[in-house]
């Protein structure tokens, strides 16, 4: 069980936590955090392959790193969390700051998740092997330059995070 704020329309907690997977079956608005790591040089960006036990888009490349922001917890708390555990870097040392917050709304399978993701971006220019992937979060990580991302869009292979997809473009070269 992993308990979330629940949020209204307008991304504002209003006093209840629930749990992750009843926000998911019912189409309940709460918290996500995204990060976005682009190399120095602004070729390419580092995705995720997500696991295949994975409930959400299975076997599916995705952001650098994803997580929802448990209740009592802040979006940085979640932010340092999520990546502490999925690719074992510490964002301390990874300079993030905060660009957006978007408001996503998908369905898949039986899930209706309703999200305000929290977007954060860092520029990295450490080696892949300093990454730790938790396995049955990811099972994968991978540099894509430009080109190479939006192919994975054509081909549906990334998840959809159009707003974020447009956001990636700009900051790559």
């Amino acid at each position: 069980m992993e308990l979330i704020d629940v949020l209204d329309n307008n991304g504002k907690k209003i006093g209840k936590v629930i749990d992750k997977d009843i926000a998911h079956r019912d189409g309940i608005w709460h918290g996500a955090i995204h990060l976005l790591i682009i190399s120095e040089d602004r070729r390419c960006i580092l995705l995720q392959k997500r696991c295949s036990l994975k409930k959400l888009f299975p076997d599916m490349w995705d952001v650098s790193v994803g997580g929802h922001i448990k209740s009592r917890e802040s979006s940085l708390e979640s932010l340092n969390r999520e990546t502490e555990e999925e690719l074992g870097l510490i964002v301390g040392d990874l300079k993030v700051k905060k660009i957006k917050r978007i408001k996503e709304e998908f369905y898949y399978n039986n899930i209706h998740s309703c999200e305000f993701v929290d977007l954060y971006l860092t520029y990295y220019s450490g080696d892949l092997s300093n990454i730790k992937m938790q396995e049955e979060e990811v099972s994968d990580v991978r540099w894509f330059t430009k080109e190479e991302f939006n192919k994975l869009i054509e081909k549906k292979e990334v998840v959809n995070h159009q707003e974020e997809f447009i956001i990636i473009n700009e900051l790559l070269k």
